[in-house]
């Protein structure tokens, strides 16, 4: 049976069976009547309706998605509108079909109150808790084919045929002139490449392997732009052992390199610092320039965002500023984990 099955099977045996105890009850006080059978059976078809419709109302406004800030306040509120719907609907529709009936005493319009609000209550949290594994799953797919996209375009950029022309064109110069750093050129290409042609990705990797694979590249970029290209490195050591995501920085500093120093006539510096204290570790890559406005988000840094909010919801940030004048400062903020 299907997920969307199950889900319209449970809707019917629970709202099927709270109207049959409601109408029971009824029957019970007040015998059975045509009113009390087509009053129940409208409540079991509003009520499926009306709970459908919050569950629209979720997963249109991801309210179960990370981050999750006031999610019980927003259900609870549902909850009681839902309720107040029923409650109304449930009087009216009786005082339509009963004209001649004897009204709603206090004692009896409480227990309405109670029982429509304890009733969507439980349908709301039953149906938090049974589909939780599905998100949990579908959150960890999202990720997968997050991480698998990014080493993708890792790839492409660092394999397209102009990257490779250009470190191929300066081995080759190497050669002849310099034979031993043309062999250092070509492992660090080598080790670019076994970098992201790995075939098990996992979500997080040390910060010592990104930083590797980041001398790597710009060895590769600094023998192309020469004395243009300026590294400034302040890490911190304790931080070389903490779990950030695959290809962060490398994306970062690929991204500072193409939109600071190459795009200069002149060069720049950029800046890479790594610092962590009791709850955090902060990444700062600084590169030349000065941020448009408005302006757009590149690929890379795009999909770093998306990978924090997977991987650690609020917890975590990227932001993308014009720092000191005439510089650009990208500053992502990462929980350590327990």
């Amino acid at each position: 049976m299907s997920t969307r099955a199950r889900y319209w099977m449970l809707q019917a045996i629970g709202w099927g069976a709270y109207s049959l105890v409601g109408a029971g009850i009824g029957a019970y006080y007040g015998g059975w009547n045509a009113a009390l059978v087509l009053g129940y059976v409208l409540y079991f078809l509003y009520s499926i309706g009306l709970t459908e419709t919050f569950r629209q109302m979720m997963r249109r406004g991801r309210w179960l998605n990370p981050p999750v800030r006031g999610l019980w306040l927003r259900l609870a509120g549902g909850v009681l509108i839902i309720a107040a719907i029923q409650f109304v609907l449930v009087i009216s529709i009786n005082e339509a079909l009963d004209p001649a009936g004897d009204g709603w005493p206090l004692d009896a319009k409480l227990g309405l109150a109670w029982g429509t609000t304890l009733a969507t209550g439980s349908w709301t949290a039953l149906y938090v808790r049974l589909t939780e594994k599905r998100r949990v799953h579908e959150r960890e797919v999202a990720l997968q084919l997050s991480l698998r996209e990014a080493e993708l375009r890792a790839l492409q950029r660092q394999v397209n045929p102009h990257f490779l022309f250009n470190c191929l064109n300066s081995i080759r110069g190497l050669v002849v002139e310099n034979p031993p750093r043309a062999q250092e050129m070509v492992t660090h290409l080598a080790n670019m490449l076994r970098y992201n042609l790995q075939r098990d990705v996992r979500e997080t990797v040390p910060f010592a392997s990104e930083m590797k694979v980041v001398n790597d590249y710009l060895a590769l970029e600094g023998v192309r732009f020469d004395e243009r290209l300026r590294i400034r490195l302040d890490v911190d050591p304790s931080v070389n052992d903490v779990e950030i995501p695959t290809m962060l920085l490398p994306t970062l500093v690929e991204n500072a390199v193409t939109h600071g120093v190459a795009a200069s006539p002149t060069g720049g510096e950029i800046a890479i610092r790594a610092a962590r204290d009791e709850n955090f570790v902060r990444i700062d890559v600084v590169n030349p320039g000065h941020l448009p406005e408005p302006r757009a988000e590149s690929v890379g840094l795009a999909n770093i965002r998306e990978r924090l909010r997977l991987l650690y919801g609020d917890r975590a940030s990227l932001t993308v500023s014009n720092g000191e004048p005439g510089r650009i400062l990208a500053t992502v903020t990462i929980p350590l984990r327990s």
